[in-house]
């Protein structure tokens, strides 16, 4: 019988190969005690989404455990899922020379859970 590895999938919900515009900012920043500061926004890609989390296409490394709001503009809908979500993971992908993040929600909105199921199939 030949070795090899053997793939377990953990994720419970479906995911979504989706390319949505997403605007981010740092909210766990040590410059946020800062009064007056407000953190930068940028606007990635994502890659896929689930109703538990997000994967982003970003130029800048996103570190485990930062918080961010993020703002994930929808193709037919006129607002956008507005949510705070925490860096699980981060690697850098050789492929299309840009880190790709792992993003599980905080906070989402039940409509926003529904959107996103039906994007899903979930």
């Amino acid at each position: 019988m030949p070795k090899g590895e053997i793939f377990v999938e953990r994720r419970r919900h479906k995911r979504a190969s989706k390319k949505l515009k997403v605007i981010y900012k740092i909210i766990s920043n040590l410059d946020s005690e800062r009064p007056g500061w407000e953190p930068p926004k940028k606007t990635v890609d994502s890659a896929d989404i689930s109703i538990m989390g997000i994967q982003l296409l970003c130029d800048e490394i996103l570190n485990p455990d930062q918080m961010l709001r993020l703002d994930i503009v929808l193709e037919d809908e006129h607002e956008p899922i507005a949510t705070f979500a925490e860096v699980r993971w981060s690697r850098f992908d050789d492929s299309i020379k840009k880190y790709r993040a792992g993003m599980q929600f905080l906070v989402i909105k039940e409509d926003h859970i529904n959107i996103i199921k039906k994007m899903t199939g979930d």
